[in-house]
């Protein structure tokens, strides 16, 4: 992204950092009987990834970028999705037909989902 962050990443990337990815997520701890603490049923994902430099799963790294992709759940088959035809129809929409273009590309992305 080109943001400040986003480009710090870039940055780090191209000078050959190995960066690492971690989950968030919210819940409660629950004791177990044994002493134990145990995520309670009420956790829920709260983002989708941070990049960190010591990732607390031992096999959490980036090992490739795909950018400019975007990726579908089509029927239990995670696959790539086709987004230039669509990037293509906004692109060159006029100022008068971006709206109209913008909300079919939108319909169509989302009746494949």
């Amino acid at each position: 992204m080109e943001t400040p962050y986003g480009n710090i990443v870039k940055n780090l990337m191209a000078e050959g950092a190995t960066l690492g990815v971690s989950t968030r997520g919210l819940g409660s701890l629950v004791e177990g009987k044994d002493g134990t603490k145990v995520v309670g049923n009420d956790f829920y994902l709260a983002t989708c990834a941070d990049i960190v430099a010591d990732p607390s799963a031992p096999d959490a790294y980036v090992r490739g970028i795909m950018e400019n992709k975007a990726w579908v759940w089509d029927n239990g088959i995670i696959r790539e999705a086709d987004i230039s035809t669509q990037r293509q129809v906004i692109e060159k929409s006029s100022k008068k037909d971006l709206e109209e273009n913008m909300i079919k590309v939108f319909k169509d992305f989302m009746s494949k989902l």
